[in-house]
């Protein structure tokens, strides 16, 4: 089926991050992400960026993220037509959520959704195996998160039963010792190799 590509689509780009959800660093940063995605647009004239939106840190179990809801914001004033990530996780990994986005949120919006990892693009939607694989690419990556959090829980439980110090910040009179992050010391005492240690308890 033929597509009028002579449409001008105001176009996001979209990059999410976050290290619990599993997301590899390396390969998955906010910047490789954005380059995969500009490459991508470089042979399609019609896709004009108007913007980039980067969620560095957020998790894609949820829609709570700032520059997603700025991306949203943009979206119902009509500045934006088009959304490119480099795949459907990085619009998100809640099945129901994302779905909703793709089936009914972004379709009413009039707004063109592309996955450039997963060869996926809303105006060249092919019904036949498009709404079948999408959907089950989308519950895989909700079953990836799901495990992914229950991997990051024992490995703290694992960490807790050793006596090692999991708190984000320091109690006071305490810091972390700097030879060992899963130690907190006095912070009358120098840090030390040896000798006696808070073990976050």
């Amino acid at each position: 089926m033929a597509h009028d590509e002579s449409k001008q689509w105001k176009t996001a780009i979209y990059a999410r991050l976050s290290r619990e959800d599993g997301d590899k660093a390396e390969s998955g940063s906010i910047s490789s992400q954005k380059d995969l995605i500009r490459a991508y647009m470089t042979d399609k004239p019609y896709l004009i960026e108007r913007g980039a939106f980067e969620d560095d840190g957020y998790s894609g179990g949820n829609l709570e993220r700032p520059a997603f809801k700025r991306l949203m914001d943009d979206i119902r004033a009509q500045e934006i037509t088009c959304v490119v990530c480099k795949d459907l996780s990085r619009l998100g990994r809640n099945y129901i959520e994302t779905g909703n986005l793709l089936e009914r949120v972004f379709p009413f919006m009039g707004v063109r959704f592309i996955a450039v990892i997963d060869n996926y693009d809303s105006y060249k939607l092919n019904p036949q195996t498009d709404n079948l694989i999408v959907p089950f690419k989308n519950l895989i990556n909700d079953a990836f998160l799901a495990d992914t959090s229950r991997k990051i829980r024992s490995q703290f439980e694992i960490k807790r039963r050793k006596g090692d110090y999991i708190g984000a910040f320091s109690a006071y009179g305490y810091k972390k010792d700097p030879l060992d992050h899963n130690k907190l010391i006095s912070t009358n005492q120098p840090p030390k190799r040896s000798g006696t240690y808070l073990n976050g308890r």
